[in-house]
């Protein structure tokens, strides 16, 4: 008997270790869920059903030889790619027009600014039309403007992308002469590689990449509406 009572001590400190342990992850661990991801060379990725990661799938994409590590060559492989996607006419340079058009049809999200009555500014920017920003209050009675999260001073492209870049293929025109040609679009996608390349490593894992603002803000609501849950059950 004096054998077999400590066991049964012991017993019962461990089972709540091991039903700990045996837990379902938290509601909001998942770091890499997000409605939108704005590629760190300026092209969107957006959610297709509820079990789509855009993030994840940008990576995959742009991971050539699916080694799980994205080289420099990678990432700038991956901006000829969606340059050429841009560049309509093939001229070998992103100009206004085309830039307007990726503005308008390709990216919308990243405008930082509104025209009135635009149809297509929902979920454009501050000042958006009637559609709210992922995470943003719905629009009030009266046709007042939602009120959009505080994604911490990120803009444009810089809310959904995990460098805080507003518009990512306009600010690769080095010489700002309204032309981006593909070298210098090559040379914003190595820049940038490098910039994310925090430790001189020559590759990113997708551990690596930080969670955009858009990320954060809706971890932060989800775990203000699993608190919210929860005052609600010890009532």
């Amino acid at each position: 008997m004096r054998t077999l009572l400590p066991l049964l001590l012991l017993a019962s400190f461990a089972s709540p270790v091991a039903a700990r342990k045996d837990a379902p992850p938290s509601p909001c661990s998942e770091p890499f869920r997000q409605p939108l991801f704005i590629s760190p060379i300026g092209e969107p990725f957006r959610t297709k059903d509820d079990a789509d990661q855009p993030m994840r799938r940008w990576f995959e994409q742009a991971d050539r030889d699916h080694d799980g590590r994205l080289t420099v060559a990678e990432m700038q492989l991956d901006a000829d790619r969606f340059f050429a996607t841009i560049d309509k006419d093939g001229s070998g340079e992103i100009l206004p027009d085309e830039l307007m058009a990726y503005e308008l049809n390709v990216a919308p999200e990243i405008r930082l600014y509104q025209f009135r009555g635009d149809p297509r500014g929902g979920p454009g920017g501050p000042a958006g039309g009637s559609a709210p920003l992922p995470g943003g209050k719905p629009p009030q009675s009266g046709g007042k403007r939602p009120t959009p999260p505080d994604y911490g001073g990120a803009a444009g492209a810089g809310r959904y992308s995990f460098l805080n870049v507003p518009n990512p293929v306009a600010s690769a025109d080095r010489d700002f002469d309204r032309a981006i040609s593909l070298r210098e679009y090559r040379a914003a996608a190595a820049e940038r590689f490098r910039d994310l390349d925090k430790d001189g490593r020559g590759f990113l894992t997708l551990a690596d990449l930080p969670r955009t603002p858009a990320q954060i803000v809706a971890n932060a609501q989800c775990v203000e509406r699993v608190k919210e849950r929860a005052k609600g059950g010890r009532k």
